[in-house]
C-alpha cells in the first residue's frame, strides 16, 4: 500500500577517489488503496494559558484609554479586538464543528501555565457539547509557561490511543522547563507522534519549537499580530483558525503512519544524514535501529535525501547500500513492508561520465543546504554581522536559482537589516528560520544530465560533492 523509489544524484562516480559524496533521493507515496483508507484521528491540543496570552493581536475598533494588570504585565483595554487566547478558543470551536472531523475521531485538551491540567481527556468528536465545554474553560487560567508539563500530560493521554496520533502545541512564550520539553519531544519521537507547534508572537523560543518539530517530523506554524506584514510561512493572527483547520486537514490526509527506514551499507560506506525535504524540511533523528521517517500524506507523499560518504573504490558497478521500509496503514488495519531497494552506482575513470548529475536530486540537496546556511548566519550575526551577510547572500543565490521567491524576499530583508543595524530582528530571524523548513518547492522536470537554472554548475557540484 506504499510505493517507494530511489535515485542517486550520480549514476557514475570517479574510481580510485576517496571521500566522495553520494546523495540518494527516496520518494514514498501511498497507493490508491491506502489513499482511500482515511485513519481515525487522535489529536491532543496543548494550549498555553499564561498571562501573556491575553495580549491583543487583532486590530481594535475602539481604544478605551484604560489598562489592566495580568500576571505583573500591563495591557491596554480595547474593544472589538481579540487576544491570543480568544483566537485559540475560536479556532478550537471551529475545529470541533468542522466537517473535517469525523464522529469517530477523538480529541483531547490540555492547558498549561504554572501547572498542567487535562481539561478533557480523549473524547469522540460526536460529543461536541463536552469538548466545547472544555474549550470555554481555557480563559479561567493564567500564570507561567510550564510547556514541558503540558506536553507530558498530552503524551500520557496519547499512549492509550491508536489510529493517526498528533499533538498540537500552541504557545506564545519561553518555556520555564525546557529540559522537560526536550525530554517529551524524545518520547513523542519514539512513539512516532508528530507535533505541530504554533508559535504566537515574537517572544517564542523558535529554536526550541523547531527542535520539537524536527525530532517528531512535525510542522511549525508562525503566527504574528495583524498589524504586522507577515511573509510566508508566517500567518496573521486572524488567520489562526484557518491555519489550524489546515493542519487538521493534513493530519487526516496522513494515511500511512510509522514509516521506518533500515539502511544496510557495505563496509566503509557511511550514512551521514537523512533529511525530509518535502512536504516540509526536517532532519531525521539518528538511531541505532530503524530511522523513524514519520507519516506520509496521500497525494504528495514525502521525499527524503540520504547523504553517504564513500571510500575509494576500483572501476566497477557496485551495490553500496540496501534500504528497507516498514509502515502502517491504520485506516485499513494493515502493516506493510517494501522489498529491499538497492543503491547501485558505477565507479569509472571517465571524468565526463562522472560529471553527469540528476537535476531533481541536486535541486533537493540545494534546498536542504539553504536551511544549513540560514542557521549558520543566525549564529554569525551575533558576533560577525559582515560574515553573516555573506552567508545569507550565498543562501539567497540558491533560493533565486531554485525559483523560491518567498525565501528570497525573507533573505533580502535579513541582509538589509544586517547592513543598516548590524543585527537581524527577532521577527525576521524567526521567519527566516521557519521559512527554510516550510517554504519547500517541488522540482519540475528536467533533462537528465543537464544543468537547469535551479542548479549550480557542474563545477560547483563537483566541489560540493568532492568528486
Amino acid at each position: 500500500m506504499l510505493d517507494a523509489t530511489i535515485r542517486p544524484h550520480r549514476e557514475y562516480l570517479l574510481a580510485q577517489t576517496t571521500g566522495q559524496k553520494l546523495f540518494v533521493m527516496l520518494n514514498i507515496k501511498p497507493d490508491a488503496a491506502a489513499t482511500a483508507a482515511r485513519p481515525d484521528l487522535s489529536v491532543v491540543f496543548v494550549v498555553d494559558t499564561s498571562g501573556s496570552m491575553r495580549e491583543v493581536v487583532t486590530e481594535p475598533t475602539e481604544r478605551t484609554g484604560q489598562t489592566t494588570f495580568v500576571d505583573g504585565q500591563r495591557y491596554e483595554v480595547v474593544r472589538g479586538a481579540k487576544n491570543k487566547l480568544e483566537l485559540v478558543t475560536e479556532a478550537l470551536r471551529g475545529i470541533i464543528g468542522s466537517d473535517l472531523i469525523q464522529p469517530a475521531d477523538r480529541l483531547a485538551l490540555v492547558k498549561f501555565d504554572d501547572m498542567a491540567d487535562v481539561l478533557v481527556p480523549f473524547t469522540v468528536a460526536s460529543d461536541r457539547a463536552r469538548l466545547l465545554s472544555a474549550v470555554e474553560k481555557l480563559d479561567w487560567y493564567s500564570g507561567g509557561t510550564q510547556m514541558g508539563a503540558g506536553m507530558k500530560a498530552g503524551t500520557k493521554l496519547l499512549t492509550g490511543e491508536s489510529g493517526s496520533r498528533r499533538m498540537v502545541l500552541l504557545t506564545d512564550g519561553q518555556a520555564f522547563d525546557a529540559a522537560v520539553v526536550q525530554e517529551q519531544a524524545a518520547v513523542l519521537s519514539g512513539m512516532q507522534v508528530p507535533v505541530t507547534t504554533i508559535g504566537v508572537g515574537d517572544e517564542v523560543n523558535t529554536e526550541l519549537l523547531t527542535e520539537i518539530t524536527d525530532r517528531t517530523q512535525g510542522q511549525p506554524i508562525d503566527v504574528v499580530p495583524d498589524n504586522q506584514n507577515p511573509q510566508p510561512p508566517a500567518v496573521r493572527a486572524s488567520e489562526l483558525p484557518a491555519a489550524l483547520l489546515g493542519d487538521l486537514k493534513q493530519a487526516a490526509a496522513e494515511v500511512v503512519t510509522n514509516v521506518a527506514l533500515t539502511v544496510r551499507a557495505v563496509k566503509d560506506v557511511v550514512l551521514e544524514r537523512v533529511t525530509r525535504v518535502q512536504p516540509t524540511q526536517t532532519e531525521v533523528a539518528r538511531a541505532d535501529g530503524p530511522l523513524q521517517l514519520g507519516n506520509v500524506e496521500a497525494g504528495s507523499g514525502a521525499t527524503y535525501i540520504l547523504e553517504f560518504t564513500l571510500p575509494e573504490r576500483p572501476a566497477a558497478r557496485m551495490r553500496l547500500a540496501q534500504l528497507g521500509l516498514t509502515y502502517q496503514v491504520p485506516g485499513a488495519n494493515y502493516r506493510g513492508e517494501i522489498p529491499p531497494l538497492d543503491v547501485v552506482v558505477e565507479f569509472t575513470g571517465d571524468e565526463a561520465m562522472a560529471a553527469r548529475v540528476e537535476p531533481e536530486v541536486m535541486q533537493w540537496v540545494q534546498q536542504r543546504n539553504v536551511e544549513s546556511l540560514v542557521a549558520q548566519a543566525a549564529r554569525e550575526a551575533q558576533n560577525n554581522p559582515e560574515q553573516a551577510a555573506k552567508t545569507l547572500e550565498q543562501a539567497r543565490s540558491m533560493t533565486q536559482r531554485l525559483g523560491n521567491g518567498a525565501m528570497t524576499q525573507v533573505l533580502d530583508r535579513a541582509i538589509g537589516e544586517l547592513g543598516s543595524s548590524k543585527t537581524i530582528s527577532l521577527g525576521t530571524a524567526k521567519t527566516m528560520r521557519l521559512g527554510a523548513k516550510t517554504q519547500t518547492l517541488k522540482s519540475g522536470p528536467e533533462t537528465p544530465g543537464s544543468a537547469p537554472s535551479g542548479l549550480p554548475s557542474d563545477e560547483e557540484i563537483r566541489k560540493m560533492t568532492g568528486a
